[in-house]
């Protein structure tokens, strides 16, 4: 009798979650879409010339339905595009709100219609990338206060950037690169305090980085290489702890690079490259042993290789040409078992290459005194490289060496020096 009890209360109870589920789904169903921001990406999709895969998404004629409020479907989500994901929840679960925008790759040659500032429920549209939008950008994109995630990227924007997008206080991640703005970082960037990832490379903004970013202390991740940044590189970044990738490469940047950096102890990639004026020292990177990819190519580097580099582990490219570096070529470096790239050239080392190496060492650029006459190779036959073509290529891919046959492969960059 007590078992049988215990089984119809369990069943009455499926029976009752079950009822719930379908009254949640059926209070979702009959949800939707704000009128407002239904005219404005109706507007914007028509200037853009594109539409809804209505059997997706925008079924008859509703935006916000099928997998735009698809809690298992995210905007990321490569079989959707252009999509849209929608918040239900407003108004008793009678109103949805557009809150990502995804249009990616596409080839949309067009301004950006003034309807998209609008849509002050947005909260992420990463995915506005490759494209061709043009014009500039307003100062009504400070509406979208509630943006956590925004990319424009590899497009052709062009204008400043507006002081305004200090407004959008929510950001976790801003890319704008590969563009053609103009003028420098607004200081209302400083205001961006939860900022985790700041993608700016071939944006073309130039000056000096201004001292409000010194707030950003979240930040893990810095794309800035291939724009006119100038001045000295600040010493504040040297209190961003969180740091664990910078890229500041074909800048317009004074040297030296700040001891500060020594206290960037999370580092996995730090590329630096074409300084000017000023003398750096390795003894920056001495505590830095969680670095992957270490790039510091002609930056005047003074001084040694620290002596402890054999406990960089986890390195796989070792860039450090092109440099005043002396002392003895270390044989500790040769025999990092990830170490697969090793460029040392033109510096002022000495001493021989070890008789055995990493098998994992397959790429080596060493003194340009061991092979050849290069006394006079041109250091703008290495730092003229465009920083994004080549950041994370390997210039030597498809040559390997094992056992003693090491490949010192100087060609591309000789014949670069000579036609220059």
């Amino acid at each position: 009798m007590g078992r049988c009890i215990l089984k119809f209360a369990h069943v009455i109870a499926l029976c009752v979650f079950s009822c719930l589920v379908k009254v949640g789904r059926a209070q979702t169903s009959n949800a939707t879409t704000d009128p407002s921001e239904a005219r404005s990406l109706n507007s914007i999709f028509s200037k853009w010339g594109i539409s809804a895969d209505q059997t997706q998404w925008n079924k008859s004629g509703e935006l916000c339905s099928g997998r735009a409020i698809d809690s298992s479907t995210t905007i990321e989500d490569t079989a959707y595009n252009p999509f849209i994901k929608c918040d239900c929840s407003y108004n008793n679960k009678t109103t949805c709100h557009i809150t990502a925008l995804k249009v990616y790759a596409l080839d949309v040659i067009s301004e950006i219609p003034q309807e998209l500032w609008t849509l002050t429920y947005l909260t992420n549209f990463r995915k506005l990338g490759q494209n061709y939008l043009t014009g500039s950008l307003p100062p009504d994109i400070g509406n979208l206060t509630r943006m956590q995630y925004m990319s424009i990227g590899i497009n052709a924007l062009s204008g400043e950037l507006p002081k305004q997008l200090g407004n959008l206080t929510q950001l976790i991640v801003l890319s704008f690169g590969s563009n053609n703005f103009s003028g420098t970082l607004p200081s209302e960037l400083g205001k961006l305090l939860k900022l985790e990832q700041l993608y700016m490379d071939s944006s073309g903004i130039s000056g000096p980085i201004p001292p409000t970013i010194a707030s950003l202390k979240n930040l893990v991740t810095v794309w800035a290489s291939d724009t006119e940044l100038t001045g000295s590189i600040p010493d504040f970044i040297g209190n961003w702890s969180k740091l664990q990738t910078l890229r500041f490469q074909g800048n317009s940047f004074e040297g030296p690079i700040p001891s500060s950096f020594s206290n960037l102890t999370s580092l996995t990639e730090l590329r630096i490259s074409g300084l000017s004026n000023g003398s750096s020292s390795l003894e920056v990177i001495r505590n830095m042993k969680s670095l992957t990819i270490l790039e510091l190519r002609n930056n005047k580097m003074s001084g040694s290789i620290p002596p402890n580099i054999g406990e960089f582990r986890n390195l796989t490219q070792l860039d450090l040409s092109f440099n005043n570096i002396s002392g003895h070529i270390l044989g500790s470096i040769f025999n990092l078992s990830s170490l697969s790239s090793l460029f040392l050239g033109n510096n002022k080392l000495s001493g021989t290459l070890p008789q055995q190496k990493s098998s994992s060492l397959n790429n080596i650029l060493s003194r340009s005194g061991d092979i050849a006459n290069c006394s006079n190779f041109h250091p703008r036959a290495c730092s003229n490289f465009h920083p994004r073509a080549c950041s994370n290529f390997h210039p030597h891919e498809g040559f390997s060496s094992s056992g003693q046959n090491y490949f010192f492969l100087l060609f591309a960059l000789m014949i670069n020096d000579l036609l220059t």
